[in-house]
């Protein structure tokens, strides 16, 4: 870990303690929003697990948003790069394509210009 990681992880660490020390006080938790006196659903826990819980909810929660507010992205990433290897298919094979038709042109290109030496040949040859 770099020293800066230490600078910002180090004062959260202590905080989270002084919080979790200063809060082991039991609370009820209630789930039932109708009724406080007698709740149907109620739970006694230590303050810093109500904090602790609501703070996770809220990084799930906003997690889970973030998540689906970058689909959109995601979704052209992976079009990008279906695009991307169509192209180089399509690239490759007209690479391959270019590749037979210069060695069919080489191929076509030696057998004339043999002829075409010969009939310099013959023509410096015949004094012409």
């Amino acid at each position: 870990m770099t020293l800066k990681t230490w600078f910002i992880l180090l004062p959260c660490v202590l905080v989270g303690v002084v919080l979790t020390l200063a809060n082991m006080v039991p609370v009820q938790f209630s789930l039932d929003p109708f009724s406080s006196s007698r709740p149907a659903l109620a739970f006694t826990v230590p303050l810093i697990v109500v904090i602790m819980g609501a703070f996770l909810a809220g990084l799930l929660a906003g997690g889970l948003g973030a998540w689906v507010g970058q689909g959109g992205h995601r979704k052209g990433e992976r079009q990008a790069k279906r695009e991307l290897k169509r192209v180089q298919k399509q690239q490759g094979a007209a690479n391959s394509n270019s590749a037979v038709e210069a060695g069919t042109a080489l191929a076509l290109a030696g057998e004339t210009a043999p002829a075409l030496t010969n009939q310099t040949a013959n023509a410096s040859r015949n004094g012409g």
